[in-house]
């Protein structure tokens, strides 16, 4: 495959609709567990039992998940041209109510909310941005590029503004109120693959490994570059997350390995080390998974990156499994994955028994809720395309997520 067909990486696929048997008892979360499938014995770690279906789901592989960051609403955005909109009522038995939902013209990207929770925004091939008022039901074209649009972010500066990066290498920045207006256009030497916004700054992973990243001037409205460098993997990036603190990034690549980079990171005076570092996962070794020949490795894209409020993130891979980390200490603090065989597992992932790869992640603003999407990601090729696709909803325990001590 090219690195445009690897990094484009979702195709249009159809569902296969699973619909998952709830208990009525108490709210989700609450509710005793569910009797769990035969080959998952006693001695197997289970994830994923009060996990629920985000159903009516989309007809294609879902590109993206965002949550309003002022109530528990999830935002879908798929390959069959949709934004889906969801409530989710955690006291209630049967949680996910569908809201609303708006379509483009070709494949939707990426997606997400405005710093209210008022208004939802979506980017897709296209070529245009799509705003949709949560308060009117009316869909607008706020932004609009020469090529698909890969990325859409919403920044606190200018005092509220729409970020764009696209397959036409350039990043664009609007104001979207009254009418839509174009502050600042960026040049770049690659085409748009990931993005993030933390505070003023713009991070922008590229192709050809390229990482550049911006500061938005709220006075001149302009976006002067800070960081201008090789992405700290040696293949092609996947998924890209500020950091919270908003003093660098962490980057996911196809070789399955993620690596955190500090804008700032001068050796430690007293002992000489950086704080940067890069750790492997999403991979799969015949230890934990008998597919895999003996003395051989199989390495897995890692396709989605998300922090949370308590300064801990997730990573999904295509190999099927998510992992939440510790930045701080440098561990792993939970995972979902499938590990050893049908008839004597290890861990049981129970809504992901085929182990379809991980295609978009998201938490909610008090990390209490994680949604997260499976579909096939193109990362084998058209002849390991699947026509499964689902998005779940994962009740968090405040314990997985929570920060361990400090490395020192």
């Amino acid at each position: 495959m090219t690195a445009m067909q690897c990094q484009h990486s979702l195709s249009q696929a159809r569902v296969a609709m699973l619909t998952l048997r709830l208990a009525t008892s108490g709210g989700w979360g609450n509710r005793g567990a569910p009797s769990i499938t035969p080959a998952a014995t006693s001695a197997a770690k289970v994830s994923g039992e009060q996990d629920i279906e985000v159903l009516p789901g989309a007809t294609d592989t879902v590109s993206a998940l965002a949550f309003s960051p002022t109530a528990d609403v999830l935002a879908v955005s798929s390959w069959d041209t949709y934004v889906r909109i969801y409530r989710i009522d955690k006291t209630n038995a049967q949680p996910v109510q569908p809201w609303q939902q708006y379509n483009h013209e070709a494949p939707v990207m990426d997606v997400c909310f405005n710093a209210e929770g008022t208004k939802v925004i979506s980017g897709g091939a296209d070529k245009m941005a799509r705003c949709f008022d949560l308060n009117t039901n009316q869909t607008s074209v706020v932004a609009q590029h020469n090529d698909t649009i890969r990325c859409v972010r919403w920044m606190a500066a200018l005092g509220g503004a729409l970020v764009t990066g696209s397959w036409d290498k350039t990043v664009k920045v609007w104001k979207i109120e009254p009418q839509p207006t174009l502050v600042t256009s960026i040049d770049l030497p690659e085409r748009v693959y990931a993005m993030d916004v933390i505070g003023p700054v713009i991070i922008v992973a590229m192709a050809e490994r390229k990482i550049m990243a911006f500061q938005m001037n709220e006075a001149t409205g302009t976006a002067p570059q800070v960081v201008d460098q090789l992405s700290p993997l040696k293949y092609q990036t996947r998924c890209l997350a500020a950091l919270p603190d908003g003093d660098g990034f962490a980057l996911g690549g196809t070789e399955g390995r993620v690596a955190v980079h500090y804008f700032h990171d001068p050796p430690d005076p007293k002992d000489g080390k950086v704080k940067k570092f890069a750790f492997r996962c999403h991979r799969r070794a015949n230890a934990d998974h008998s597919d895999v020949p003996r003395n051989e490795t199989h390495l897995f894209p890692v396709n989605c990156i998300k922090f949370n409020s308590q300064g801990t993130f997730a990573t999904g891979g295509g190999d099927g499994s998510i992992s939440f980390w510790c930045k701080a200490s440098r561990t792993r603090l939970k995972t979902f994955e499938n590990k050893g065989t049908p008839m004597a597992p290890k861990e049981v992932f129970k809504t992901n028994p085929n182990r379809l790869p991980l295609t978009a992640i998201a938490f909610n603003a008090d990390a209490s809720i994680f949604a997260y999407a499976l579909g096939y990601d193109w990362h084998k090729g058209y002849q390991s395309a699947t026509s499964e696709s689902h998005v779940f909803i994962h009740p968090v325990n405040p314990e997985d997520i929570k920060k361990r001590p400090q490395k020192t």
